[in-house]
């Protein structure tokens, strides 16, 4: 859900993105809320699957802009919990892209990582997680070649926090893509706010920001996004958002995300 970096940034755009966040802010205020980062979302959570658990993500990913539309024809991730606070991640989506009529596909760049919750005071309290993922592609992969998946590979090093705030959960995530020569690296922030209208079934606010070093070019994204848990075993995914600005290049005027949630 990040685009080619180019351009320079809006900022009535990221005054308009606080405001909106803000009133879901107002909106879900008032009442037990249950919110989390990780998928739908783009922001992560220190939230781990459970020790010897997996949760595996199978969706469907769509990015429209002009004159590009990329979609994730399935985006596969896979997680496994090591004890009560780690967790393992592989992920890897099947990427088709359309321009200007024409279409390429393959496989898009893997992400790899290791997810610890190294400070847990309870669930009405701070959860502080670390979650280094590597992005790679395999040796043989054409895809770099054809523009379908970054060449190289990045190294992204955040932090996640999490805490119940008078009645209702914040999830804050920062940190900093380490790219090759030439592409760029970048700081990324991001904040998910929800609310469990009932049992089961949740409602998901975010803001997400992703920003050059010096922040003098940025990308501002709004998502609305449900959990609805079928059984305990599936979990329906779904997230709605758009750029409320992009200073790296071409504004995405339609992001969504449609999965099912397995755990086992």
């Amino acid at each position: 859900m990040r685009a080619e970096r180019s351009g320079k940034p809006a900022p009535m755009a990221d005054t308009v993105g606080v405001a909106v966040m803000l009133g879901f802010c107002g909106v879900l205020w008032g009442a037990r809320a249950a919110a989390q980062g990780g998928p739908p979302m783009i922001t992560d959570d220190p939230g781990t699957p459970g020790d010897g658990r997996w949760e595996i993500n199978i969706a469907a990913l769509t990015n429209l802009s002009v004159p590009v539309n990329t979609f994730q024809l399935p985006l596969i991730d896979m997680n496994y919990g090591v004890g009560d606070r780690l967790q393992l991640k592989y992920e890897v989506p099947y990427v088709v892209e359309r321009e200007f009529g024409e279409s390429r596909s393959g496989l898009g760049a893997s992400l790899l990582g290791i997810k610890w919750r190294f400070y847990d005071a309870g669930a009405a309290a701070w959860q502080v997680s670390t979650y280094p993922q590597l992005q790679f592609n395999y040796p043989d992969s054409a895809s770099p070649h054809r523009g379908i998946a970054a060449p190289g590979t990045s190294v992204l090093l955040p932090l996640e926090f999490e805490r119940n705030v008078a009645g209702f959960d914040l999830t804050v995530e920062v940190g900093r893509w380490l790219r090759p020569a030439g592409q760029g690296d970048s700081w990324i922030t991001g904040a998910v706010i929800g609310h469990e209208l009932c049992k089961g079934f949740e409602l998901l606010a975010e803001l997400h920001e992703e920003g050059s070093p010096g922040f003098t070019r940025n990308e501002s994204i709004l998502n609305a996004g449900a959990r609805w848990d079928l059984s305990e075993r599936y979990t329906v995914l779904a997230a709605v958002g758009r750029d409320l600005h992009n200073g790296f290049g071409a504004q995405n005027t339609l992001l969504t995300y449609l999965g099912i949630q397995l755990h086992l």
